[in-house]
């Protein structure tokens, strides 16, 4: 044996080579490899100095190990309703690549959004799109093609969500006094202020002069960097308004999705993207876990603000 090593060295290392390939095959096939953990809803990169540079979102891709849904891929793409440009522009391209893009929009699935849509805003939509103008960024239902192919409604209609909220007993205006009653909780203050969200960083803003003026560049950065924060904070009080039970905007309306999913699923569709509010990604992983167990395979970040 000794002789054979030292006559052909290299043929004994190929072979423990491929001996040791062979084994890590084997590990990673009989034993279930370490579910990476849930991220945040957002994060904020900094520079070394500590200065706010973006406000990322995540897209966590799902998979599952039965041999029959082996090649099922299942991406939950955050979304943030305002952003700029070039993060809409990225998810258009990211889009063409999915068999099924299910999306949120509260309506009836008809008349949806797209190019050449005509604009009839909402009080909320109004509001969203002027708040917009005011960071410098662009409003989601302006960016985004929801006529297009690929993209499958998968969310409650206005009537479903009423039933769905009338069913929990809940109501837009117990939601507003149960914010108004968050706010003023010194823990919750406190968690917010521990996550960067502090008004001391608006103290130099002059609203009124914001409204007649506009903003300058160094009011606009510092009134995103502000509501960054406050994004990034904002986990803990969907956490706190969701409780055990969770609410018909969260929970129902992800049960939809996961509804409108296994069909997708059952028509043969294998890379679908789930493209829904952030707030969403807790409860819809619980939710994917139990209903489809789906396991996270891995997270990336896509880059929403610049500050």
């Amino acid at each position: 044996m000794l002789e054979e090593i030292r006559r052909s060295p290299h043929a004994v290392l190929r072979a423990l080579s491929g001996f040791c390939l062979v084994v890590a095959l084997c590990v990673v096939f009989f034993y279930r490899l370490p579910e990476p953990p849930l991220p945040a809803l957002l994060r904020i990169t900094e520079s070394a100095g500590h200065v706010a540079r973006h406000l990322e979102v995540p897209i966590v891709s799902y998979g599952q190990r039965s041999r029959e849904l082996r090649d099922l891929r299942v991406d939950f793409i955050g979304a943030v309703h305002l952003g700029e440009k070039e993060y809409y522009r990225e998810l258009a391209e990211r889009f063409k690549d999915y068999d099924s893009v299910l999306f949120e929009l509260v309506s009836d699935g008809k008349n949806l959004p797209g190019p050449a849509s005509e604009r009839r805003d909402s009080i909320l939509g109004s509001f969203q799109r002027a708040f917009a103008g005011l960071l410098g960024l662009s409003f989601q239902l302006d960016e985004i093609d929801y006529q297009a192919k690929n993209f499958v409604h998968a969310d409650l209609s206005p009537q479903r969500l009423k039933k769905a909220m009338d069913q929990r007993g809940e109501s837009v205006l117990q939601l507003l006094v149960k914010i108004v009653v968050l706010s003023r909780d010194p823990e919750f203050v406190r968690a917010l202020k521990e996550k960067g969200f502090d008004q001391g960083g608006l103290e130099d803003i002059n609203p009124l002069l914001i409204i007649l003026r506009g903003p300058t560049a160094d009011e606009r950065l510092k009134i995103k960097r502000f509501m960054a924060n406050g994004l990034v904070g904002s986990e803990i009080a969907l956490k706190l308004l969701e409780g055990e039970k969770g609410t018909a905007l969260i929970t129902d309306r992800n049960k939809e999705v996961v509804s409108v999913l296994k069909s997708e699923i059952d028509a043969g569709k294998r890379k679908i993207a789930i493209f829904y509010g952030v707030g969403h990604l807790p409860d819809m992983h619980r939710q994917l876990k139990e209903g489809l167990e789906l396991s996270i395979t891995k997270v990336e970040w896509l880059q929403a603000w610049r500050m």
